[in-house]
C-alpha cells in the first residue's frame, strides 16, 4: 500500500475539486417540496461520514430555530423512533446501497412523514424525493459527498448565514496551522467543541480510513471530564478549537503540563477546519509513505473479515 512519491492521489484530487461541486448543488434548482420546515419535528439520519453530517446539521438548524436531531441510522430502525404525520425525515446515503438508512427512510414513509433522500447521482436508491449530491466517490474515504450534502441541508432551512462557509471554500483550502508529523504508532487524540466534536470524529475516520492511524475523537468537555488521562508520551492532540469556548484555556493548561503537543486548527469557520482536516489527512499519508486511495480493506485478511460485517436486520 506505498505510495508512488510523485503520484497525486484520487482522494487528494477530490478534496480540490468540491469547491466546484459544491458550487454546483448551491446554484441547483430546488423542488417544489424543498421548503424550511417549520413547525414540524426533523430527523436527520445516516452512518459514519453522513452521520457526522447529520450532527453537524441538527446544530446549526437547532440555533437557527429548527425542531432539528440527528439519529444513526441504525439506532433509528432499533429503537425504533417515534414518527408522526407530517414530521420530516432526511435520509442521507452516499451509494444508496441496501442499508439501514435505505431502511430506516422506508419505514419512515410508513409512519407518515415526509422523507426525503440526499444521494449521489447515479446511485441506486430510487426514494421517492431526492436530492442529488454529484458524482459517485471514486475513493472509498468519502470527501465530496459530505460537503455537497452539507450544502443541500444548510439550503434547507433559508438561512443565508448558513451558507456563508461555502463561500469562503476557496481560500479555505489553504488556510490552517501547519500540519503536525504523525508518526506510524502515534496515538492521535481530536478534539473539538459544540459542532467542531462532529469534525473531530469525520477527520478521525478519515485517518484511520486511509492512514490506518490509530486516531480517536473526543468532545471537548468528554476528553477533560476522563479520557484525558489516557493521553502522554506519543500522543499528538489535535483541536477543533472556536475562541467562543474558555473550556479550551483547561485543555491547553492540562497537556502543557503532561507534556503533550496541541495543535490547534482555530476557527469558527467549521468548514474550514473540515477541509484543513481532510489535506492533514493527505499529509499523514504522504508522511508514512502509504497511498490514501487504498483502503486496509483491499488487504484480503480484511476483506474476508469485512464480509462478516454484511447487512443484517436489527433486532
Amino acid at each position: 500500500m506505498k505510495a508512488a512519491a510523485a503520484t497525486r492521489s484520487r482522494f487528494e484530487a477530490n478534496i480540490e475539486r468540491q469547491v466546484g461541486l459544491v458550487r454546483d448543488v448551491l446554484a441547483a434548482p430546488a423542488p417544489d417540496w424543498f421548503k424550511p420546515p417549520r413547525g414540524r419535528k426533523t430527523f436527520l439520519v445516516g452512518v459514519g461520514t453522513n452521520h457526522h453530517a447529520a450532527r453537524i446539521a441538527a446544530w446549526l438548524w437547532s440555533r437557527a430555530g429548527f425542531d432539528a436531531r440527528a439519529v444513526h441510522s441504525h439506532d433509528f430502525i432499533a429503537r425504533p423512533y417515534r414518527l408522526e404525520p407530517g414530521d420530516l425525515g432526511i435520509f442521507l446515503s452516499h451509494r444508496g446501497s441496501r442499508s439501514y438508512t435505505v431502511r430506516a427512510e422506508a419505514a419512515a414513509r410508513r409512519a407518515g412523514a415526509l422523507t426525503a433522500a440526499v444521494t449521489a447521482t447515479g446511485g441506486v436508491w430510487k426514494a421517492p424525493r431526492r436530492l442529488l449530491t454529484g458524482p459517485m466517490e471514486d475513493t472509498g474515504a468519502f470527501t465530496q459527498s459530505f460537503t455537497t450534502t452539507m450544502a443541500w441541508l444548510l439550503r434547507w432551512p433559508a438561512r443565508p448565514a448558513l451558507l456563508a462557509p461555502f463561500r469562503r471554500m476557496e481560500e479555505s483550502l489553504s488556510w490552517g496551522p501547519a500540519f503536525p508529523k504523525i508518526g506510524t504508532n502515534a496515538d492521535v487524540v481530536l478534539l473539538g467543541d459544540g459542532l467542531r466534536e462532529w469534525v473531530a470524529c469525520e477527520i478521525a475516520l478519515k485517518l484511520q480510513e486511509t492512514a490506518h492511524a490509530r486516531a480517536r475523537a473526543f468532545g471537548l468537555e468528554e476528553f477533560l471530564h476522563g479520557p484525558c488521562v489516557s493521553v502522554g508520551p506519543g500522543s499528538v492532540v489535535i483541536g477543533f478549537s472556536s475562541a467562543r469556548e474558555p473550556r479550551w484555556d483547561a485543555a491547553r493548561r492540562y497537556l502543557a503540563k503532561i507534556q503533550v503537543p496541541l495543535i490547534e486548527a482555530r476557527s469558527e469557520d467549521w468548514l474550514a477546519q473540515v477541509l484543513w482536516g481532510q489535506r492533514l489527512t493527505v499529509a499523514v499519508c504522504r508522511g508514512l509513505g502509504i497511498d490514501p486511495d487504498l483502503l486496509r480493506g483491499d488487504d484480503p485478511r480484511y476483506a474476508a473479515a469485512r464480509d462478516e460485517l454484511a447487512f443484517t436486520p436489527a433486532r
